[in-house]
Formats: structure tokens, C-alpha cells, sequence
């Protein structure tokens, strides 16, 4: 009997593990799930389901799969926007809104927490690797809010700081908390940023915007002189005042600390650009030299913003937005830039006795009026001398079977002397300026002038474009 059940229980562990290893059942592993063949639809979860190819890399493969899936998750959550928004305050904008959403996107996969991997099929058969995830609505739901919560606690801390700073006129300070306060939500935008305050309930997002543009709105940037009249390339002996006034309604306050920024916004020059006003709301700049041509300049002063509106900041899309260089405070100081009032000697020689063409003398008259002087036929009424001799010596002839061609050198030298304090400021030469014409030296020494003329406003312009008077 007891022979009889063994071989009884011998058997069924055979008939076992064949029915187990019966192509049926391996075909049954071989088999897609239900999820691969037909994508889930669900109301309580987020899905996201991936395929990759799968190569020798298994944790690769794996990993590709799943943020993959997590993408596709992400794309069953909706993005709607709150009619408490700040958003809408930019309707009109927008490149910003759909830049907004596409970070939106990006930071939801990179934030998702909460998810679970249901299953995943290895498809041996094809070389490829599924897998499914999905995300509690619920749990979503509840864990945006915490982070919702927690952005507009910090938020707020950051914007009540910067409202003490704002009450102190201390501007500065005051709009960096206010570029904090909007950093801790920029996530949230889209959504509503109500909190309570003792004096009531704000909107983060409106208020931090409005607060913003009231400091630039009551901020006048006044200059000591709105005009100026100086020669080029001298420097502006007195500095350049700016006063910083807040504009409170009980009237003007002055503001200290404040970082200005000016900057040539017509014509060109050097200048102190960056500086901050003093305790008396005064800020002080210097103009070392004016160098640009024209007639008319202007400079122009404003709130220096460089610190919050840099290009390399990742928030500089939405700071532009809120910190609007078109309405921060600005104004305009207009240079009259005249040339420098010279008296000109000037001596040609050519071929050893004095010449009075004044052909070369003409011309570097209208080339140095153009650049750099206002000559004046009274000594008395100029402030510098400026002496110019020439010479002109002749060369070799060259001669051909049919030609002949005449040579001439040209020498110039220049010598620019102030009057006020006799002393020389200026020396230079250009050498051998060669003049080359067949027929006769008149026409090789008409031809040196040219090339003179075009040697001079090359070399010795700008090196007197870099006297300092």
C-alpha cells in the first residue's frame, strides 16, 4: 500500500512539471499583457506607460523606460490656469506663457513624486522592454498643494521683508526681496497666490508686480545739469550730479544707496557708469573724455538693474516681465560736443623753398574740422596752437622705353601746443609719403598730398582722439 502511494506521488510531481514546462503555458509568458495590447483608462490614476529597445545595458534600458513613462504620465496632467493668476496680467504675452508652460512640463517630471511602477513585460521576442506607472490622483492632488503652500509661505516672508525695506526707502534692498518673493513661486504662476496679511488678503503674483512698479513709478532721477557743452575729447571738470528724490505723497524724500547706472545712449565717450547715491540722495559720476564726433549726445541714467535683469540668470524671462526696463526711472543729459578751438601755423616746403599752394594745407584743414578742430584765424579766442610743417623732397625718375615716372617724399610734422600753459601736448610725424605720377614733380607732388592727407587721418587723428585735454 505504502509502495503503491509512493509511486502514486512519484507520478503527479512528473505530470507537474511537465504541464508545467508545456509549450501552452511558456506561449502564455510569451503573450502581451492587457496594458500593453489596450492603454488603461482611469479616473482615480495618472498613467504612463513606455517601450524601449533593449540593448546589453540592462539598468539603461530600464531607466530610459521608465522616465520615458513618467513623460507620458505627465502628459495626462493638465495645466490650467487659475482666474486669480498673475498670468493674465500678461495675456498679451505670448512666447512667456508658452514658455511658462513648457518649464511647467519639464519641472513636473522632474518633481514628480508619489508614482509606483505596476508592471512591466519583457518582450524577448522583439528586443523590447514595457513598463507601467501611474500616479494617485488624489496623492497628486494633495502633494501640489503642500508645494503650493509652501512656495507662498516663502514667498510671502520674502515679500513682507521687502515691504519694510520699501517703507525704509531702501529701494534697493527692497526690490531684491521683491525678485526673492517671485522666485519661491515661479512654479506656481498659473495658479492662485491669495494669502492672508493683517491687513487683509493679497495676491501674491499682482501685489509682488505692483509693488515693483510703484518704487519705479515714485522714483525721479533728477540731474544737476540736464545739458552740457564741452570740446572732444576733454573731460568734464565739474562731475556729473544726479539726485535720487521718492516722490511720497507728503512729498519728496531723498533716496540713499541707490545703484544708478549711466551710459552713452548717443555718441560715445568714457564715464564712471556705475555709481550710488550718498546719504544727501546725490550720486556723482565722471566724464573723462567724449570721444565720438557727432554734435548732439546723450547720456542716459537710470536704475541700475543688472544684478536682477542678468541674461545668465534662469529667471531673467520672468524678471524682465515683472522688472519692466521701459518703466523703470530714467533721464536724459544731452551733450553739446563742440571741437576743440585751434589756431593753425602751418609751413610747406617743396624742394627746399617755401611754398604758398595751400592745396595740403586746405585739405588738412577740412580733414582735422571734421575730426577733431574748429580752427579760429584769432590766436587770442584759441586754446590750443596746432603746427604743422611740411617738406618735400625729390626722388629718383624712372624711365622705360615709353614712360617716365617722377618720384617725390613727403615729410609731415605736427606739434600741438596749449595755450594757457605753453607746454607741448602733442608731437608726431608721418615720413616719406611717396608721390609717383609721370609728365612732371607737380604731378608726383599733387599725388603725395592725397596719399598725406589719407595717411594723417589714419595715424595721427586718433592718437589725438586720445589726448586728454
Amino acid at each position: 500500500m505504502i509502495k503503491s502511494l509512493r509511486t502514486l506521488l512519484h507520478f503527479s510531481i512528473i505530470l507537474t512539471f511537465i504541464v508545467s514546462c508545456s509549450p501552452n503555458t511558456t506561449a502564455a509568458k510569451r503573450r502581451p499583457p492587457e496594458w500593453v495590447k489596450e492603454r488603461p483608462i482611469s479616473s482615480e490614476y495618472y498613467i504612463g506607460i513606455a517601450v524601449v529597445k533593449k540593448n546589453a545595458n540592462e539598468t539603461s534600458y530600464m531607466q530610459l523606460a521608465r522616465n520615458q513613462a513618467l513623460q507620458d504620465l505627465c502628459s495626462e496632467i493638465s495645466i490650467s490656469i487659475s482666474s486669480n493668476s498673475v498670468l493674465h496680467q500678461f495675456e498679451n504675452n505670448t512666447s512667456f506663457k508658452e514658455e511658462f508652460e513648457a518649464d511647467i512640463k519639464t519641472s513636473l517630471v522632474q518633481d514628480l513624486e508619489g508614482y509606483e511602477m505596476v508592471a512591466s513585460w519583457d518582450n524577448k521576442k522583439e528586443g523590447e522592454y514595457w513598463v507601467y506607472y501611474q500616479l494617485s490622483k488624489n496623492q497628486y492632488a494633495l502633494l501640489k498643494r503642500v508645494k503650493l503652500n509652501k512656495a507662498k509661505k516663502l514667498s510671502q516672508s520674502y515679500f513682507e521683508e521687502g515691504k519694510q525695506y520699501e517703507n525704509q526707502l531702501d529701494l534697493f534692498q527692497a526690490l531684491n526681496y521683491y525678485a526673492k518673493s517671485l522666485d519661491a513661486i515661479k512654479n506656481h504662476l498659473d495658479e492662485d497666490l491669495s494669502v492672508m496679511t493683517l491687513d487683509g488678503t493679497i495676491n501674491l503674483g499682482t501685489d509682488i508686480y505692483n509693488s515693483i512698479q510703484n518704487i519705479f513709478n515714485r522714483t525721479q532721477l533728477s540731474p544737476a545739469k540736464k545739458a552740457i557743452q564741452l570740446e572732444i575729447s576733454t573731460s568734464q571738470k565739474e562731475p556729473i550730479l544726479v539726485k535720487a528724490v521718492w516722490l511720497a505723497d507728503e512729498g519728496e524724500k531723498l533716496i540713499s544707496q541707490l545703484p544708478l547706472k549711466l551710459e552713452f545712449t548717443k555718441g560715445e565717450g568714457i564715464l564712471s557708469g556705475n555709481v550710488s547715491t550718498d546719504q544727501f540722495g546725490y550720486a556723482s559720476s565722471v566724464l573723462s573724455k567724449v570721444t565720438s564726433r557727432q554734435k548732439l549726445q546723450e547720456i542716459t541714467v537710470s536704475l541700475d538693474l543688472s544684478s536682477i535683469l542678468d541674461k545668465s540668470n534662469e529667471n531673467y524671462e520672468l524678471n524682465k516681465l515683472f522688472f519692466t526696463e521701459e518703466s523703470a526711472p530714467k533721464s536724459k543729459i544731452i551733450l553739446n560736443v563742440e571741437r576743440l578751438k585751434a589756431y593753425l601755423n602751418f609751413s610747406e616746403k617743396i624742394f627746399g623753398e617755401d611754398s604758398k599752394r595751400g592745396i595740403l594745407e586746405n585739405n588738412l584743414k577740412k580733414e582735422l574740422s571734421e575730426n577733431f578742430f574748429s580752427f579760429t584765424n584769432n590766436k587770442d579766442q584759441a586754446k590750443v596752437i596746432l603746427d604743422i610743417n611740411t617738406n618735400v623732397t625729390k626722388g629718383e625718375i624712372k624711365e622705360g622705353r615709353n614712360y617716365k615716372v617722377y618720384i617725390v617724399y613727403l615729410d609731415c610734422f605736427f606739434s600741438l601746443t596749449d595755450v594757457k600753459t605753453g607746454m607741448e601736448i602733442f608731437n608726431d610725424a608721418i615720413y616719406e609719403v611717396k608721390g609717383m605720377k609721370p609728365i612732371s614733380y607737380d604731378y608726383a607732388v599733387k599725388e603725395a598730398y592725397e596719399q598725406a592727407v589719407d595717411e594723417i587721418n589714419n595715424t595721427i587723428v586718433p592718437k589725438l582722439n586720445q589726448l586728454d585735454l
